[in-house]
């Protein structure tokens, strides 16, 4: 594939991440860095990637487990990278996931498409301080001996996963966050800390059947209340235009 038509790709997916970004708040957080050779932090986002396994059920229900590993802080309104912080060099976040929901099949400009939605969903927070867990293929861990649970949530609120072509969303809103000793010791301010915590990005597609494993880009940021998922109509249109995109690469690849 040339530049030119990755580059219109790329832009286009990340216009359609952007339809979930805008539902979500940037508000400021501060984490204490002294543990690790530094001082206070100040962000407003967290980014990171995921691998995921999902299990189909084939009559309509998936169940899913994921690991997702944080490693750089974002500020003004999630648009410019913290460059003071240790986080992704002498220690990192991560967090473990698990949901159970249901698949939809859907049509979108005569492709194929999949919404997913959760019913039920927790997670788990991490600080890895030495930066060398890992997960195996069943989600349990190695090196993850001297980690510390910074907080929690067993709350899944409106979230939706959507994949149509080769492009796949999601938007997740967990609430009653609730920080442990460390957590708080960790996340200095705001006190109390935000209780809703909004997760979003992209994923590798897959089938909707048996059991599957994808990988993504994710985003978190911290909330008063819980933050407006995207309508499915409002993702559709976007998504629309990726699709028309590859339809135009398709013909001009013919040609």
């Amino acid at each position: 594939m040339k530049f030119n038509k990755v580059f219109k790709a790329l832009t286009l997916t990340a216009g359609l991440a952007a339809s979930f970004s805008s539902s979500a708040e940037f508000l400021d957080f501060t984490v204490d860095e002294s543990a690790y050779g530094n001082g206070m932090v100040e962000a407003d986002k967290i980014n990171g990637g995921f691998v995921e396994t999902i299990e189909f059920d084939g009559t309509g229900g998936f169940s899913a487990m994921a690991f997702a590993t944080f490693t750089q802080f974002f500020s003004q309104d999630g648009t410019t990278t913290v460059t003071n912080s240790e986080l992704g060099s002498s220690y990192v976040i991560y967090a473990m996931f698990e949901a159970e929901g249901t698949v939809e099949s859907a049509t979108l400009n005569g492709q194929p498409a999949s919404i997913l939605t959760g019913n039920s969903g927790a997670f788990t927070l991490y600080v890895d301080v030495d930066a060398n867990t890992t997960a195996n293929s069943d989600y349990s861990l190695n090196d993850s001996g001297d980690d510390i649970e910074l907080g929690s949530s067993m709350t899944l609120g409106e979230n939706i996963g959507y994949q149509v072509g080769p492009n796949g969303l999601f938007d997740f809103t967990f609430s009653d966050f609730d920080l442990t000793e460390a957590g708080s010791n960790y996340f200095v301010s705001p006190n109390p800390f935000y209780m809703t915590v909004n997760l979003n990005g992209d994923f590798d597609t897959f089938e909707t059947a048996n059991i599957q494993t994808t990988t993504g880009d994710v985003s978190a940021v911290f909330e008063d209340a819980p933050a407006e998922v995207p309508e499915p109509s409002t993702i559709a249109v976007l998504a629309l235009g990726l699709l028309g995109l590859g339809a135009s690469s398709r013909r001009k690849s013919a040609k």
